[in-house]
């Protein structure tokens, strides 16, 4: 999805859609929250030169405990090509995340699992929540995958596009093969958040054609755990067979997950080298705000959830106005008399007359 899926909320004239409020609270605030609660505290915001100087405003107020430091790297806009840039400045293993995600999924426990069984990368999906009306996500265009699990390792073994007239979908017999406990969906979200190795990034550096994550280097890696051959014909055996004993120091972020040293290749199975996992979350909150319908839904959820102050102390209400329990007013604003907020937000600094009704806003 591009930022013309938030038109016209990311127009030049407005704000950054890291800094979109959702829940009255900038959505870049809760991608913050969530990495630091999993121990992550050495932070990279990669961002566009044309909102460079708002995202470095936003960090040098956030109060937070990691470390942030917000690079401009001009008209890239691809997570690979923006990872290939920053590798110098990478000294281990990296985790890579959207700034529009909202999910429940504890950051360690998403982490847990890279860290306990070492694969190259780690990913999370989930299903799409319900709508909850209005301008929610039952109007969003979703494009989904067929992802398929194996059920006995959480290995994510299948990443494949179908059209939406599509009946079939076609597998290839060394997929079954190798993987015969294999479950597939059409209903998983990718989060965009990956857990990579530090060889992978790596990898990476050394193949320019490798511009997304997600359409270029996931699909190959998880190809090549059933098609062993691509090992070899994409130069990934080099990368598995090349990888140097770690050694640990402050600054290495796999020491934060608790990783133990010298990670090497004989520490894994030698016939089954390359792993890709998935972290799947169903039935619970996850989405990501990069498309106008969806990030109503959210900031509906997130409202209805928050323990933080519905109403605002600088908030002016008139008489007989009502604020529901599942909703929130922001700071500054003005609502006349005998208005009613039901499952709504009302930003910061917004002038609401007399008699009005806003419901799933």
């Amino acid at each position: 999805m591009s930022d013309s899926d938030m038109y016209p909320l990311t127009e030049p004239e407005n704000m950054p859609k890291a800094l979109l409020p959702i829940a009255n609270k900038p959505m870049l605030w809760y991608v913050l929250q969530w990495l630091e609660q999993g121990g992550i505290l050495d932070i990279k915001i990669v961002t566009t030169h044309e909102w460079e100087v708002e995202i470095s405003n936003y960090v040098d107020v956030y109060k937070g405990i990691a470390n942030i430091t917000v690079k401009e790297l001009g008209d890239v806009t691809e997570s690979a090509d923006a990872l290939r840039l920053l590798a110098p400045q990478i000294k281990s293993d990296v985790i890579v995340v959207p700034c529009d995600l909202i999910v429940d999924v504890p950051a360690a426990h998403f982490l847990d699992m890279f860290r306990l069984r070492r694969p190259a990368i780690s990913t999370l999906f989930y299903e799409q929540m319900k709508s909850e009306g209005g301008g929610g996500s039952s109007k969003a265009r979703l494009d989904l995958p067929c992802v398929g699990i194996d059920q006995p390792s959480s290995r994510l073994v299948l990443v494949q596009d179908i059209e939406k007239k599509q009946a079939v979908t076609s597998l290839p017999m060394s997929l079954i093969r190798r993987f015969p406990s294999m479950v597939l969906s059409n209903k998983m979200c990718d989060s965009h958040v990956y857990v990579l190795k530090r060889w992978v990034l790596d990898y990476i550096v050394a193949n320019p054609e490798i511009s997304s994550i997600q359409d270029d280097l996931l699909p190959l890696f998880v190809q090549a755990q059933s098609q062993p051959s691509l090992l070899e014909s994409n130069d990934i055996s080099q990368y598995l067979l090349s990888r140097p004993a770690r050694h640990v120091d402050e600054s290495d972020t796999s020491a934060q997950f608790g990783m133990p040293d010298g990670a090497g290749l004989s520490e894994l199975d030698n016939s089954d080298p390359l792993k890709v996992f998935a972290y799947i979350r169903r039935n619970g909150i996850a989405g990501r705000a990069d498309q106008v319908p969806l990030y109503c839904d959210l900031n509906c959820t997130v409202a209805r959830i928050t323990v933080d102050t519905r109403v605002d102390e600088s908030a002016v209400l008139a008489q007989q106005t009502q604020v529901g329990a599942d909703s929130m007013v922001g700071p500054s604003s003005q609502l006349g008399d005998r208005c009613s907020i039901k499952r709504s937000v009302v930003g910061a600094h917004c002038i609401i007359g007399k008699n009005v009704k806003i419901i799933n806003s």
